[in-house]
């Protein structure tokens, strides 16, 4: 009987521990993996650590080209902007595509219809990454 009254002392024990350490866990849905919310500054820090995403500025460069070698070279640059945005938060993507496409245009002349196609097409990237935000909206606001 004192043999049954320890073991059931025991195992009140535990299961009281047990409880006590049990903690909760609140996610924030909005940021799930609880990173800091970043500023626009924060933004511009994280897009200068992946290069300004060279990788996205030379598959939109790869967009106006064609040909076999052109959509080998577009596909493995196009995995390689997917890598760098996926080391941005996710409100800091929309806004280094946005960079990486005026810095493209920047490097060249280019004709209004062709810098209104990139544009779409940096803003297409984020769903051919399988990434939130699934599409940035961003020709709509440079009209050219």
């Amino acid at each position: 009987m004192a043999k049954l009254a320890v073991y059931l002392a025991t195992f009140a024990l535990i299961l009281f521990v047990a409880h006590a350490s049990i903690t909760t866990v609140t996610v924030d849905e909005e940021n799930p993996w609880g990173r800091p919310k970043r500023t626009e500054s924060g933004c511009q820090e994280q897009i200068r650590r992946v290069d300004h995403l060279q990788a996205c500025q030379k598959y939109l460069d790869e967009e106006q080209c064609s040909g076999s070698r052109c959509r080998y070279n577009r596909r493995l640059n196009l995995d390689s902007c997917c890598q760098q945005l996926e080391m941005l938060d996710d409100q800091c993507r929309c806004p280094g595509l946005r960079q990486a496409a005026m810095k493209q245009m920047q490097k060249g002349e280019m004709e209004r219809e062709e810098m209104q196609d990139m544009y779409e097409a940096a803003e297409r990237i984020m769903s051919k990454c399988d990434m939130p935000p699934r599409r940035c909206d961003f020709a709509s606001r440079h009209r050219i």
